[in-house]
């Protein structure tokens, strides 16, 4: 849908999530270099991880380069990328972030290191297999039973097990439901995860996934929460 809007030739630029641990608005971003529109960033260090209280394991694997600035370099070392929209609440939130600009022309250099690691210890974590596989045969969430958005939460799960990123995973699980089309689909309503069996039947991983899913709720679980926008009124 993104792209299509995009398509219409009737914006000058577009707001998307991507970052580091979100990256499948990519096609987007191609869409919106070739018809020579701006590409904002949204919510980089919140969304693309709760980066100003990242865990950690991620702090580790980022080094010597905090997650928040790896992030951001990470994206503005893509030129079609033009802008981060950081939500700063107070002027030192900006501190952090202005560190990347000294790293710009070392990007090259400082990033593949650091991408490494944090590819290997997903692998580490998840295995091969599942890392490169995990996506294939998914259903689109208004394709499963309750509109389960079962990409997310295996999603979210990875990041967990992968990163530590455990808190991350609850505020993004809690939000499924509420999160309108910006966040759509839904967390799991009941225990019955064997409902998605036939939903599933293209997955090389069908047989594991719903016992994942299970492990998913009940680590990630909780009260349901709005949207930022929301919570502010």
């Amino acid at each position: 849908m993104i792209v299509q809007a995009i398509e219409t030739d009737a914006f000058d630029y577009v707001n998307l999530h991507w970052y580091y641990i979100f990256q499948r608005n990519w096609p987007a971003i191609e869409a919106a270099t070739h018809h020579d529109m701006g590409v904002f960033i949204i919510s980089p260090s919140n969304k693309g991880g709760m980066l100003y209280h990242a865990p950690q394991k991620l702090i580790n694997l980022c080094a010597p380069l905090s997650p928040m600035v790896f992030n951001n370099l990470f994206c503005l070392n893509h030129p079609q990328v033009h802008t981060l929209s950081v939500g700063a609440a107070k002027p030192t939130d900006f501190d952090e972030h202005l560190k990347t600009f000294d790293l710009l022309d070392r990007a090259d250099e400082i990033l593949p290191p650091i991408i490494e690691r944090l590819e290997q210890a997903a692998i580490d974590a998840l295995g091969a297999d599942w890392y490169h596989t995990w996506t294939v045969g998914l259903p689109h969430w208004s394709e499963t039973p309750d509109d389960v958005n079962l990409e997310t939460i295996l999603w979210l799960r990875n990041l967990a097990i992968a990163y530590d990123m455990t808190e991350y995973g609850k505020m993004r699980y809690n939000l499924l439901g509420q999160g309108g089309h910006w966040f759509p689909g839904k967390r799991l309503q009941d225990g019955n995860v064997g409902k998605f069996a036939t939903a599933l039947q293209a997955s090389p991983h069908r047989d594991r996934i719903p016992t994942l899913l299970k492990e998913t709720h009940d680590l990630l679980g909780g009260e349901a929460v709005k949207r930022l926008s929301q919570s502010a009124n």
